[in-house]
């Protein structure tokens, strides 16, 4: 998890170092202020996960600065600390939004108590106002699955992002599991303790887009009676995982990006900037470069969020996993609805390795739902498997996103499922050696012993 950073302000240099010392020593960031408005201009710049404030500064005291200082961001703990203890006193910083309220001569383990305690009271509310904002993910997936050299690759390029900072821009086809990977890097990633908030920006209007991204505040708009926290703020020192991002309106992207740079937004209707820290995982299956070319989509955005790209690739490249896959896929849906165990015979993995998968993850395990639905018994065989016709009224059999080694992959074992996985036959309608055919076979994946 990433290192919490305190603000302290104090204008006596030794209480200064011994607390910038002891706190560092115990695993928190530190930055320092001396004067009231050294601490504003510190605290408009940067994001802090609570502050300790003299009461007596040199040109003012905690009383008049607290307002301020709650004005740009209510959410931060602020802890007092003063040599009078007076009760009046401690009853006023408590109403202006003191957290705390410490008696100097300061004992430092106390502090130390009481600063864990406020930041983990402030990560709780967050996880509370995450679950309130969005429904929250479901049950963790390995999103690599297999044994292929692409899906290796994909492990270790994740592994990478995982370990870094910079927004990440996952791209691969519908199906693909693009939105299990973003969960697998926020959960191996230094944000892990925090939320992790999603949205897909391809199911709402450009107006329901800004007030779930952004929020806004009572009356900015007809039918506003509440305040709605936004997106990005509840996932604050968390993670943002836009998919879809290629639908995003035109008019969205540069707050997004001001957001991501300047680490600071604006709820609908408010006059004064938030700030946010949040990482940003974007993905879609539409190539955002050409998209850039068409003036679909902001250059400086795409230059943002591209600085990782982690491509995964579609089922039809790692058909060798497709075994190991389905039968755990198999596991989960006899499991969910409370069947006993079940697998699947040679004749129906050889007819799923054959198969194209234009829906590719999605569209597998719909195979195997319905497939589940009409066997009684504990085997699914090959004749149990349909592979529905697309939306459109038939089998999508060429796409004008694949190559033309992929194409002819398609077209191969198209031949070949509709031979029933005869090699004989299907080299005779391809007009090649059925030697030749095996080695096509063993180039796409697929276990030519099957056939």
């Amino acid at each position: 998890m990433a290192k919490a950073k305190i603000l302290v302000v104090d204008d006596d240099e030794i209480i200064l170092f011994a607390l910038k010392d002891y706190l560092e020593l115990h695993g928190y960031s530190v930055d320092e202020a001396e004067t009231c408005a050294e601490a504003e201009i510190r605290y408009r710049a940067d994001v802090y996960d609570a502050v300790t404030l003299d009461y007596s500064l040199p040109d003012g005291n905690a009383l008049e600065l607290l307002p301020k200082l709650k004005a740009i961001d209510d959410g931060v703990p602020i802890i007092l600390l003063t040599a009078h203890a007076r009760i009046d006193l401690a009853v006023q910083a408590i109403q202006l939004g003191a957290e705390q309220f410490l008696v100097k001569p300061l004992d430092l383990p106390a502090l130390l108590v009481v600063l864990d305690r406020v930041l983990e009271n402030q990560q709780n509310r967050r996880k509370q106002l995450a679950r309130k904002s969005v429904d929250q993910p479901q049950r963790a997936v390995d999103p690599f699955i297999g044994q292929s050299p692409a899906i290796r690759r994909l492990q270790e390029q994740s592994q990478l992002a995982a370990a870094t900072e910079s927004p990440i821009l996952i791209q691969g086809e519908t199906g693909t599991g693009k939105s299990e990977l973003a969960r697998w890097i926020h959960r191996n990633s230094s944000r892990s303790a925090e939320p992790l908030l999603e949205l897909n920006c391809g199911g709402f209007s450009k107006e329901l887009l800004d007030t779930e991204l952004f929020g806004h505040e009572k009356g900015a708009f007809t039918g506003a009676t509440a305040v709605k926290v936004g997106l990005l703020e509840a996932a604050h020192r968390g993670t943002v995982f836009l998919d879809e991002i290629g639908d995003m309106d035109l008019q969205i992207q540069p707050k997004i990006l001001k957001a991501l740079e300047e680490k600071r937004f604006r709820r609908l209707g408010e006059v004064q900037d938030r700030k946010v820290d949040f990482r940003l995982i974007a993905a879609t299956h539409q190539k955002l470069d050409q998209l850039v070319q068409e003036q679909q989509f902001r250059s400086d955005l795409f230059y943002r969020i591209s600085a990782i790209q982690i491509a995964v690739p579609p089922l039809r490249e790692r058909a060798e996993d497709i075994p190991v896959f389905a039968q755990i896929l198999l596991n989960r849906l006899t499991s969910d609805c409370g069947r006993a165990a079940m697998r699947l015979s040679e004749g129906a993995l050889a007819k799923l390795q054959r198969h194209v998968w234009p829906g590719n993850i999605r569209e597998l395990r719909n195979v195997l739902e319905r497939a589940l639905m009409g066997v009684k018994s504990s085997v699914i065989e090959a004749e149990d498997l349909d592979f529905a016709v697309s939306p459109g009224g038939r089998q999508p059999e060429t796409s004008t996103h694949l190559t033309l080694r992929e194409l002819e992959r398609q077209y191969v074992l198209k031949v070949l499922g509709e031979e029933d996985g005869h090699v004989g036959r299907a080299a005779q309608r391809l007009d090649i050696p059925r030697s030749t055919l095996y080695q096509k076979l063993k180039a796409y994946g697929s276990d030519a012993s099957k056939f």
